[in-house]
């Protein structure tokens, strides 16, 4: 038996898998990943395409139809067929400026690309940490469990020698059922984030290595420091920059594109013969103006945006850091404090049992006890939880 339970260790053991080859796993393969790089690799035909010029205009003319003979082409001068190509020329620099609008989209992308990662990296830690609460959670009720149940058992043959009264082994029956529906219920959500833990990896993930463990919180300069790296911050700064290069496209747009127009007339009894002409639109409107007002106004409403999201940042991590220090806090309280003495509690009432105590204080220690273990777990997750958080703040994947 013992040699059975060793190999099935060692095999759970072996598959077992760290967060973080989890991670590293579903950045590799998550198809909203892979969507995202699909449209980043996009840019460089979209860069390519910015640097074309304007498709050309042909036309065919066919003048002066007479109506009493129009399929006659010889009647005067003035009848002739043309055909007539027409090409735009961009000119003051639009093109450099068109593609360093594309540049400037393509590093929003990117940073998207960096965030999507980084959210991503986030969700596989929370849940994973709430599965492993709810494992701890199950495991330390089949525990209490346990030992209800022996107590039960103990104080069922003492009261069978003694002929004393069932009700304290009735109400800790009843505390035994409240146990195993609260089991039922955790395992119930242990399932749902198993299949949850499992699209955010792309693959079933059998057993986490990793264990909950509080740490001390490092400092929140630490923290604040790491701002800079957030890839959504940096993901605003791009958006700010394709306004500013917008801005700068729009601004050429006071400069009409020159367009020349070459013909080719042919008539039928008369010489043919060529023309040329060359054009602009006239910005006579005060459209472009206008334009530019608003693409400087939306450069603005993107810096603006960029300064608030920064506030923003460094807001959730003081936020953040303070639950942290908080849960720190806690734990020692409830590691150092609160389990040893209910754990001395619940040696005495345990032995008095065996001399006839009361199995009603035992229960009611007991029930005390495991909601201590239950909230120095929960008080673990929350706290892994909010380290994960801030490390998505900070942009660590």
């Amino acid at each position: 038996m013992r040699i059975l339970l060793l190999i099935l260790t060692t095999v759970l053991t072996i598959n077992a898998q760290s967060i973080n080859q989890l991670i590293n796993y579903s950045t590799k393969k998550h198809h909203s990943l892979q969507s995202i790089k699909h449209r980043l690799s996009s840019m460089d035909e979209r860069i390519e395409k910015s640097q074309k010029w304007a498709n050309p205009d042909l036309s065919i003319a066919i003048n002066d139809i007479q109506f009493r003979k129009p399929l006659s082409r010889d009647e005067e001068r003035m009848q002739y067929q043309a055909i007539n190509f027409k090409q735009k020329f961009p000119w003051f620099g639009k093109l450099d400026a068109r593609k360093n609008v594309v540049l400037e989209e393509k590093h929003v992308i990117l940073h998207s690309l960096e965030a999507a990662q980084v959210a991503l990296a986030y969700n596989i830690r929370t849940t994973a940490y709430t599965i492993k609460e709810l494992e701890l959670r199950i495991g330390i009720i089949h525990k209490y469990m346990q030992l209800a149940k022996q107590n039960i058992k103990l104080y069922t043959d003492y009261i069978s020698v003694d002929s004393m009264s069932h009700a304290d082994s009735v109400v800790a029956e009843l505390s035994l059922s409240k146990l195993e529906v609260r089991a039922e219920r955790y395992t119930s959500i242990l399932k749902s984030q198993k299949e949850k833990l499992r699209y955010l990896v792309q693959k079933k993930v059998n057993k986490i290595s990793d264990t909950l463990k509080i740490k001390k919180p490092k400092s929140l300069n630490f923290y604040l420091a790491g701002v800079r790296k957030n890839p959504n911050y940096h993901m605003k700064l791009a958006q700010n920059d394709v306004a500013r290069a917008n801005k700068s496209l729009v601004d050429l747009d006071k400069h009409p594109d020159p367009y020349v127009q070459v013909g080719y007339f042919n008539r039928t009894d008369f010489p043919d013969f060529a023309s040329v002409s060359v054009g602009i639109s006239l910005p006579i409107y005060g459209t472009e103006e206008l334009n530019s007002e608003i693409a400087q106004k939306e450069a603005l409403a993107r810096q603006s945006e960029s300064l608030d999201y920064k506030f923003l940042l460094k807001s959730q991590i003081r936020e953040n850091y303070a639950k942290l220090t908080e849960a720190y806090k806690i734990y020692k309280i409830l590691q150092h404090k609160s389990l040893p003495q209910l754990d001395h509690m619940l040696e005495l009432s345990s032995s008095a049992i065996e001399e006839g105590g009361d199995l009603f204080t035992y229960t009611n220690i007991l029930e005390q006890k495991l909601a201590l273990e239950e909230e120095r777990i929960a008080i673990m997750a929350e706290s892994m939880r909010t380290v994960a958080k801030l490390k998505s703040l900070t942009g660590v994947k």
